[in-house]
């Protein structure tokens, strides 16, 4: 395994789309259960925040079931009451939305700028703006791919966008999302960055089957070459 300060490579259950299995913003990290004592140690170490183990809808996919930003986080009203619980005791400012699309972290990306939302969670669109506290929101323009949550990785100070993505589509994106923007991949030539990676302002997680060229390419575009 690499590990750096800012960074750490793994996966979870022998799978290197870890970002399915995990949240994070500049204030806290949620895992599945079955992460291992080492992965929350050096997870920690990476995104330097606390780093909670729980299940969402009895789920280690948490990172499929959240998303959000530092100022709130989404979760689906699929969840059991003991599991609000946790996130009430863990003092997470979360909004619960509900739908029937429950994989919101697959259908939504968000910084502390912006939202790009999945076609299917448009009828929510004015929801999700005043729960995230964002000044736009807007449609995933990616057409042929509209589970936006896996297409791209982000922070507030850069976005790895799925090499799917045209140059206009990615110019787009970065003007709304007000950071720099990457069309990249992941996981020896994944296009779905977002699945591959999970991060915040202070360092990031990604996929242990991630190329060095790759992971060079992330940290660049994630904002923390250009520090």
């Amino acid at each position: 395994m690499l590990v750096m300060s800012h960074l750490y490579r793994t996966s979870f259950h022998q799978n290197p789309n870890i970002g399915l299995y995990g949240f994070a913003n500049d204030q806290v990290c949620l895992l599945g259960n079955d992460a291992t004592a080492t992965q929350v140690d050096e997870i920690h170490k990476a995104l330097k925040v606390p780093v909670h183990k729980l299940s969402l809808y009895h789920s280690s996919l948490i990172g499929a079931f959240v998303a959000g930003n530092n100022k709130c986080i989404l979760i689906p009203s699929i969840i059991d009451d003991d599991e609000i619980a946790i996130l009430n005791k863990l003092g997470i400012k979360h909004h619960i939305l509900n739908t029937d699309f429950n994989a919101l972290g697959n259908n939504m990306i968000a910084n502390d700028h912006a939202c790009i939302i999945s076609p299917v969670l448009e009828p929510w669109k004015d929801e999700i703006k005043v729960a995230l506290g964002v000044k736009h929101i807007e449609i995933n323009p990616i057409e042929n791919i509209p589970t936006i949550g896996s297409l791209a990785a982000l922070n507030d100070k850069g976005c790895l966008l799925s090499a799917f993505a045209t140059p206009e589509q990615a110019a787009w994106v970065q003007e709304l999302l007000e950071v720099p923007v990457t069309r990249g991949t992941i996981n020896l030539g994944s296009p779905f960055v977002g699945a591959g990676i999970i991060t915040n302002t202070h360092g990031f997680i990604f996929g242990e089957r991630t190329g060095g060229p790759e992971a060079v390419a992330a940290d660049e575009a994630l904002g923390f070459l250009r520090q």
